[in-house]
């Protein structure tokens, strides 16, 4: 695998402020102005984008178009084991659940479920979600880009705790605008979610380099929240979401145990920064 140079401090840093500006700038005049349905949807879509649109300017301004190319094709990597699919797609869903069925040992009321004859809608709402939901607009930046030079520069764990702050709170004007996830979730729990899955994200992208694995991880996550009864609006309960979070952060636990706080980064990563 060819080698690559890493980015400096400064580059890392740019690319953060370039995802920021890039996204806030679309979704801030949704703070305080009231658009049209459209015009909303399409600023808080387009938003979802600024981490990569950050990816794609400094990967071209440092190797030019061909590089970009040359990356892409690198991380546009399916051929993974069927079982780390499986966990993939289901993983989340089955953490949420767990967690619902806790909370109701626990005291939560049943929550609002959905129709369960909708089911058949899953697989649209998931591909929905990958391209105008997040995933795709964010991870190329967080996972494909910021991520490999963050442990290049910092141990494994303070890389994906960073990148998971950073993350969660580029999302910050969100938590004003009426109708998102966000504007439903209180925001130290919100905060918690990110750095717990950017623990789980991480270690799958390291032991990957796959941007299909990370984005169909976190469209399976939003999905999962969208669809069952856990942020405080469905659940009537901030039980549930706590709840999952907990038990998603002793999976990232036992991850950083299992590999002695590597998270899956090894001389293979190291070689093959974009």
């Amino acid at each position: 695998m060819t080698s690559k140079p890493a980015v400096s401090g400064l580059q890392i840093t740019l690319f953060f402020l370039l995802a920021y500006a890039t996204s806030w700038a679309l979704w801030l005049p949704l703070v305080w102005l009231t658009p049209s349905e459209t015009t909303r949807q399409s600023l808080l879509v387009a938003g979802t984008f600024g981490p990569s649109v950050a990816a794609v300017v400094l990967i071209v301004a440092r190797r030019g178009l061909s590089g970009l190319r040359s990356e892409l094709a690198e991380q546009w990597k399916w051929r993974l084991p069927f079982t780390l699919w499986a966990l993939i797609l289901l993983a989340p869903a089955a953490i949420v659940l767990t967690a619902i069925v806790v909370a109701r040992g626990l005291g939560a009321p049943a929550g609002q479920w959905n129709d369960p004859g909708q089911l058949f809608l899953i697989l649209p709402v998931f591909l929905y979600v990958v391209v105008l939901g997040g995933p795709l607009g964010e991870e190329f930046g967080w996972r494909g880009f910021a991520l490999p030079h963050l442990e290049r520069r910092i141990h494994p764990i303070a890389a994906v705790v960073l990148l998971g702050l950073i993350w969660g709170l580029w999302h910050l004007p969100l938590f004003w605008i009426e109708g998102t996830v966000q504007q439903q979730t209180p925001l130290p729990a919100f905060l918690t979610q990110t750095t717990v899955t950017s623990v789980i994200y991480g270690w799958l992208w390291n032991v990957t380099r796959s941007l299909p694995a990370v984005v169909a991880i976190h469209a399976a996550t939003n999905t999962t929240v969208g669809l069952l009864p856990v942020l405080p609006n469905t659940a009537d309960s901030v039980i549930p979401l706590w709840t999952a979070i907990t038990i998603a952060a002793v999976f990232a636990f036992l991850l950083i145990v299992w590999t002695k706080g590597r998270l899956g980064y090894g001389k293979d990563t190291e070689e093959s920064l974009p």
